[in-house]
Order: structure tokens, then sequence, then C-alpha cells
């Protein structure tokens, strides 16, 4: 996450970073699941371990939701555990363009419930790459691998783009890498040791 003062400075920067500091002003807190809880519309929740999870969000709490499946029965849901979704609609789309990290699939990691565990990933390398719509690859602690355009970005999660417009969510918390086509990496610890986010 970034500090209050980065947000500030971003705010006032000019070049890739202009007007950072207002988009997460209006971005940073928003949450997806705050938008399905109001929709009729079912979802598909690509959980941990590989189980995908038809349904709807009946309840957003901080850290789990109430979660109706298509059998009309509650679950409890940790958000931890959910590494992406999508709308029921894009559902066969997403996983016609799923690919694997094969070494990643055999031995998944997490889910990260501590943050420090975690592929970070700074907002000010995320906010050039969706400006420039950059295509790039997105390799899940599952070992799944989506392609796309970022369209928007909370503290929380990354909107994306796939092919023909296919809509995908991905959540933070269950990103292991981003690459961009020539294969560079986006991580905090990668960027850090450059000193370059765009």
């Amino acid at each position: 996450m970034e500090s209050k003062s980065t947000v500030a400075a971003a705010a006032n920067a000019g070049g890739p970073l202009a007007g950072l500091g207002e988009y997460l002003k209006s971005n940073q807190q928003r949450s997806i699941f705050d938008k399905i809880v109001q929709e009729e519309e079912s979802w598909c929740l690509f959980y941990f371990g590989g189980r995908q999870l038809v349904g709807k969000i009946k309840k957003n709490d901080k850290y789990e939701v109430d979660f109706i499946n298509e059998n009309n029965d509650l679950e409890r849901i940790h958000k931890v555990k959910v590494n992406f979704l999508c709308p029921l609609s894009a559902k066969d789309e997403v996983l016609k363009q799923i690919k694997q990290d094969k070494a990643l699939a055999q031995k998944p990691e997490g889910p990260h419930f501590s943050p420090r565990f975690r592929h970070h990933i700074k907002n000010k390398s995320l906010y050039p790459l969706m400006n420039r719509k950059e295509v790039l690859f997105f390799t899940m602690i599952g070992g799944e691998v989506l392609r796309g355009i970022i369209t928007g970005f909370s503290r929380y999660e990354i909107d994306l783009n796939m092919k023909k417009g296919t809509p995908v969510v991905l959540m933070r918390h269950s990103i292991a890498d981003i690459r961009d086509k020539k294969g560079r990496s986006y991580l905090k610890k990668v960027v850090e040791k450059t000193k370059k986010y765009w």
C-alpha cells in the first residue's frame, strides 16, 4: 500500500504518474464485492485449490462474504481464498483463455493470509500500465496465467479485460507475478531494485 505522502506527491507529479492521486482517492477503497451484493447477476468465483463457485453474494463483510451457490445453499467464503472472479456470462470465455504455469500449478502457493507473504505490486506501477493499455500476463498463486489489459484497480483488486473484452477481476492478494510482453516483472521487489516504475 502506498503511503499518504506518496499519494500526495503523485497527485502533483507530471508524466506517467499525473492524476494518480485523484485516481486513488476515487478508487482505492472500492470493492467488487460491494458491487456484486447489489446485483441479480450470478458470478463465478475461482477459489483457491481449483474450485469454481457459481452463485450470488448476499452479504459483504470485511474479510468474508455470504455466498448463495447454485443449489441455493449458503456458504461463508473467506476473500483471501478467492483468486479471481468474473460474471457467470463470461465464465466459459475466461476458462478458454486461461493458461497454466505448470511448475506453480503443481506446487501452488498460499493462500496468503499475512500480507508479508504476498507478492506486492505498487500503484505507481499499475497506473502507467493501465493508461498505456499495456498487454500484461498475470500469474496467480494457483498457477493460472491470465492475459489482458488493466481497466482499473483498487487496494484489493485489479480489473482486467482479456481478449474479446472478457472481464475478470483479480484479487491482488492472489497474484504471484505480473509481466509485460518482454518478460519484465512489475512486482514491487523487482521494481525497487531497478528504481523504474514505467
